[in-house]
């Protein structure tokens, strides 16, 4: 994911321009220092407060995209969307008590910075290898039509409270004020964090894991129909497939569950090789159970006089033939086998 120096860069690099990047002030006692940067382009000037240079040299990027934004210029997200209320600067130590380790209870509030302090508190865990946050709802109370919710922000031995009208909203209360306190008392040790980097990581996550959970979907009606024509419709080949990985082609769509199951199914049936003669029999019988098991359907064919056994819904698609029927279910067991064992 760019960042908005990036974003902005680029765009200025289009029309033969470049932003100017300043810093113009420098506050606090240097183990909490606080960087004040400015950003000039297109006869616009905007400054941007933060506790690192790189952070504060982010966040008036970001407020010069938002600027460009209002003034018609294309903008990519999530850096289009100004903020409704845009942080203040962090509050001199001299004028601010430190927070202590154990619970606390803030007061509802009307309003939330539109930045969600939850993905910034799981950003920053991640990236510091601290436990992920745990949140827990520890208070419903007032009448229906104005309920209060108290919710617990939990990491390690340290926890906040806070309260709201939403459950969303005392969620993020108590999840900025764990943050808060994680930033001012590891202030020397996360000086390298830069908000608005996490802030975007976790919109891009956001958006493969809807994507993620679109395409299950997906994948779930077109397994329900897995024996009609809608799910032939619905399936398409893996045109991606690399030709080196065709061996594996029979578990592409196969999940662990089924792979175990059709194991359980081939090893309760004698492993016979088939012969050239019959008319199919058990051979027939042991390739559709494991082909059920799998969630594969087989198609009896012929070509000329070769039997030919086609395994449905497979990528690299698969047939096997054989001077008889019983020979050519023999080939698509032993392939079947093979198959399944490579994994292990």
């Amino acid at each position: 994911m760019k960042t908005a120096v990036t974003v902005l860069n680029e765009m200025m690099i289009k029309i033969g321009q470049l932003p100017e990047y300043e810093c113009i002030s420098q506050s606090g006692p240097q183990h909490q220092a606080t960087f004040e940067y400015r950003c000039k382009c297109q006869g616009i000037s905007v400054t941007g407060q933060a506790r690192s240079k790189k952070e504060a040299k982010q966040e008036a990027a970001r407020k010069m995209l938002i600027q460009l934004n209002a003034r018609g210029q294309p903008v990519p997200p999530p850096f289009a969307t100004p903020l409704e209320n845009p942080p203040s600067p962090p509050s001199s130590p001299s004028n601010k008590p430190a927070l202590e380790a154990g619970p606390s209870c803030g007061p509802a509030a009307p309003t939330l910075d539109v930045r969600s302090y939850v993905a910034l508190l799981k950003e920053l865990c991640e990236e510091y290898r601290l436990r992920e946050p745990e949140y827990e709802l520890v208070g419903d109370t007032g009448p229906p039509h104005e309920r209060h919710f108290t919710v617990r922000a939990t990491l390690g031995l340290h926890e906040r409270q806070a309260t709201s009208t939403t459950k969303k909203a005392a969620r993020q209360l108590a999840a900025e004020q764990l943050y808060t306190y994680l930033r001012e008392n590891l202030a020397r040790v996360t000086g390298d964090f830069v908000e608005e980097e996490a802030l975007a990581r976790a919109h891009e996550r956001r958006v493969q894991e809807k994507r993620g959970v679109e395409a299950a979907a997906r994948y779930a009606e077109r397994a329900e129909g897995a024996g009609g024509a809608a799910a032939d419709a619905a399936w398409r080949p893996d045109l991606g497939q690399r030709l080196a990985d065709f061996h594996l082609g029979l578990l592409t769509h196969i999940d662990e569950k089924k792979r175990s199951e059709c194991l359980r199914v081939l090893g309760a049936d004698s492993d016979s090789e088939g012969g050239e003669g019959g008319e199919g029999g058990d051979e027939d019988e042991k390739l559709e159970r494991a082909c059920a098991a799998l969630g594969l359907r087989v198609e009896r064919t012929a070509l000329g006089a070769l039997a030919v056994r086609r395994l449905e819904r497979t990528a690299p698609p698969l047939a096997f033939a054989g001077a008889s029927p019983r020979a050519a279910a023999a080939a698509a067991l032993r392939y079947v086998r093979r198959a399944l064992a490579a994994t292990h």
